[in-house]
């Protein structure tokens, strides 16, 4: 009875702490030609504000494009160097920063309302007028290469990228946003001049939080950066993933230990209307001490200290992965419980009830906490907005949750996680064909050549 009432009085608080504090205080309107989103907060004299372009490293003439002039962008201008640049923003205790993907690209300021004009007016110089320094520019270059090089001595960070290029085979995703030892030798401050004036054309959101004051943002923007609305990114359609018949193995020097990743791409016919499923199945496999692939791969058998699962969309496609490492003599034990929990999966008949019932409270007690930090609904509206998805059904998981049942979550897996179409990159020993070729056949590639 106690177990009952705490899970009613989570998916209570949840509910109400949602609407309270979130579509409530959400306000979307136009404003000097921008779509404006706000989220009101009174709490500190302060503000987020969050430019959404439509744009992104799908537009890239040389991989890594977008990415660099973000990444430059502050390096100088005809009249300012990096270092007077970056004292001005610790002058103000303002921040900037930027995040790219393949669809859109966002640029964040955060700072005191008090500061806005000359904070977001020295934003806008920056769009204006950055001249993108060669010194400063091969200074980059030559740090964003070493760190590639350096890569093979951090094997998860090797295996995400592999698996992100080989997963996302045939799809115009699987290009590197950040660039690559080849394409970051082609890159000239005229190319990533060019490509900030394709930015600034782009079509633009503005997402903001703080009080009222924020909203002078918007006036800052329209009259000193150099923006129109012009342009847009077409959608991309992919085909469904082909079958999978090989593991890739990546040797790597010195490995005690497997890097796994299993997965594939979804298209946007799969993944479409059903994020509520997904996140639940994702989290129902690896969200957590209790998830399932926890329980199994380390509580039962101590083969792992951490595993995860994800599925993740954007507007064209989404992507579906399971995340873990091994000791080198395990991993193909590891590899074969997962293809087998997966394949149990598919049968209602094998998940417990009690097992469903405390996923189903886990995930619906720990909704509310994703509304804790403005920065990160702030991040989490612009996927939604991206995929042209209303905000409420941010709200909507408890309820979706409460209703699913152990056939839909079966269902759910066979949808996302058909092994005959997975993925399979492991990082590790060259050792490891022999044990891993009892799984499937296997197939050696070389790291460097997805640097």
């Amino acid at each position: 009875m106690k177990y009952n009432l705490i899970a009613a009085s989570l998916i209570f608080s949840t509910s109400v702490l949602a609407e309270d504090n979130f579509l409530s205080s959400v306000k979307t309107f136009t404003m000097n030609d921008y779509e404006v989103v706000w989220l009101q907060d009174k709490k500190f004299p302060a503000f987020n504000a969050s430019i959404y372009f439509n744009d992104g490293a799908l537009r890239d003439a040389v991989s890594g494009l977008t990415q660099v002039t973000f990444d430059q962008l502050s390096s100088g201008t005809s009249k300012e160097t990096e270092k007077q640049i970056a004292e001005f923003f610790d002058f103000y205790g303002a921040s900037i920063n930027h995040s790219v993907t393949h669809e859109y690209s966002v640029f964040n300021i955060k700072g005191l309302t008090k500061d806005i004009t000359p904070v977001v007016g020295k934003v806008c110089e920056l769009f204006n007028d950055a001249t993108y320094p060669k010194f400063e520019l091969d200074s980059y270059v030559a740090r964003k290469k070493s760190n590639l090089k350096n890569m093979v001595t951090s094997h998860s960070q090797l295996a995400d990228r592999i698996f992100r290029k080989l997963s996302l085979a045939g799809t115009p995703f699987g290009t590197d946003t950040d660039g690559t030892l080849i394409s970051l030798d082609k890159i000239s401050s005229s190319a990533l001049k060019e490509r900030l004036t394709g930015l600034s054309k782009a079509r633009k959101v503005i997402f903001l939080s703080g009080p009222s004051e924020a909203k002078e943002v918007v006036d800052v923007i329209s009259k000193k950066c150099q923006w129109t609305q012009e342009t847009e990114l077409a959608a991309n359609k992919v085909n469904k993933p082909q079958e999978q018949s090989a593991i890739y193995l990546v040797p790597v020097p010195g490995a005690n230990q497997a890097q796994i990743r299993i997965g594939r791409y979804l298209t946007k016919q799969e993944v479409e209307g059903k994020d509520d499923q997904f996140q639940f199945l994702s989290g129902f496999l690896g969200g957590g001490f209790t998830s399932k692939l926890i329980q199994e791969l380390r509580v039962k058998r101590g083969l792992t200290y951490s595993a995860g699962a994800y599925v993740s969309m954007q507007r064209d496609y989404g992507r579906a992965g399971v995340v873990t490492f091994s000791k080198s003599e395990t991993a193909s034990e590891v590899v074969s419980l997962v293809r087998n929990i997966l394949s149990d999966m598919e049968n209602p008949a094998k998940i417990s009830e009690e097992e469903f019932k405390h996923q189903q409270n886990h995930q619906i007690g720990g909704h509310a906490f994703e509304f804790e930090k403005n920065a990160a609904l702030l991040a989490r509206m612009i996927n939604y907005r991206h995929q042209n998805k209303d905000f409420s059904l941010m709200l909507a998981f408890p309820d979706k949750v409460k209703a699913m049942t152990p056939q839909a979550l079966s269902h759910s897996t066979s949808e996302v996680y058909p092994w005959e179409r997975m993925t399979v990159v492991i990082v590790g020993d060259k050792s490891l064909v022999q044990s891993l070729s009892k799984v499937r056949p296997v197939k050696i590639i070389d790291y460097k050549d997805y640097l």
